[in-house]
C-alpha cells in the first residue's frame, strides 16, 4: 500500500548572531523546498554584511560542499535583502544531506571574557574584553559561549549556550565591560562557563519559509 506524502509548512525567524549559524537541516526521509528567505537590517545607521550558503554533505565521505547564494552583501539601514524568492530544493538521501547556513559581519562585535549564569532566574552577567558600548534596553545577540553542566544532565541540554537563535535585552549596565541580561531558565540546570563567545548589538534578522515533503 502506497503511503501518501505529507506536506508541512515551516517558518523560521531568527536574529543573525555573531559567527556562522546553521538555520535548517533537512530531516531524514524529507525533501524540502525553500520558498522564501530574507534578511532585514533592524539596526540604526548600520551597514552589516550577510553571506547565505547552501551546504551539501556527503554521507559516505563526510566531505562538505558550500555553495554561496550571496556573499558579503551589504544591507543598508531600513532595508532588507531578499535572498530566495521562488523555489530552492533541499535534499536528504542516503548519499547527501543539505542544510542552509547564514553568517553576518557587522560593527560592534566584542569577545567575551567571562559569563555567569543563574539557572534559577536566568540572569546572566557578561564580562567582555573590550568596551561593549551597550545601554539599558539595547537588543543584543550572543553566540559561541562554551559551558559545562553536571554529568547527569549531559545530552539534556547543550554545551553551547545560550542559543544563537535568540536575541536578548540588556537589563543592567555595570561598567564599560560588564552588563546583565536574562537568557532564560534552562530546566533549572546549572551551567558553568568555560571559554569563548562573542556578543554584539542586534543588527539583522533572518526569516524564511520552507515546505517539507515526507514519505515516511
Amino acid at each position: 500500500m502506497a503511503i501518501a506524502p505529507v506536506n508541512k509548512f515551516l517558518t523560521f525567524s531568527v536574529p543573525v548572531a555573531p559567527g556562522e549559524q546553521v538555520i535548517y537541516s533537512t530531516p531524514v526521509g524529507v525533501s524540502a523546498i525553500l520558498l522564501y528567505a530574507q534578511v532585514a537590517n533592524v539596526g540604526i545607521n548600520t551597514y552589516p554584511l550577510v553571506t547565505f550558503t547552501h551546504r551539501r554533505k556527503s554521507n559516505k565521505t563526510g566531505n562538505i560542499r558550500n555553495t554561496r547564494i550571496v556573499k558579503n552583501i551589504e544591507i543598508p539601514p531600513e532595508d532588507a535583502l531578499v535572498i530566495i524568492d521562488g523555489r530552492y530544493v533541499l535534499e536528504r538521501t542516503a548519499l547527501i544531506s543539505d542544510s542552509i547556513v547564514i553568517e553576518g559581519s557587522q560593527a560592534g562585535i566584542v569577545s567575551i571574557y567571562d559569563c555567569k549564569y543563574n539557572n534559577t532566574t536566568g540572569l546572566t552577567t557578561v564580562t567582555t574584553y573590550g568596551n561593549h558600548n551597550f545601554s539599558l534596553g539595547d537588543e543584543i545577540t550572543m553566540a559561541g559561549l562554551a559551558f559545562t553542566c553536571s554529568s547527569n544532565n549531559i545530552a539534556i541540554t547543550t554545551t553551547i549556550f545560550p542559543s544563537p537563535q535568540s536575541s536578548f535585552t540588556v537589563s543592567k549596565v555595570g561598567t564599560s565591560t560588564v552588563f546583565e541580561t536574562n537568557t532564560g531558565v534552562i530546566a533549572g540546570i546549572a551551567h558553568t562557563y568555560v571559554s569563548g563567545g562573542k556578543v554584539g548589538p542586534l543588527q539583522m534578522e533572518f526569516s524564511c519559509s520552507i515546505l517539507e515533503n515526507s514519505n515516511v
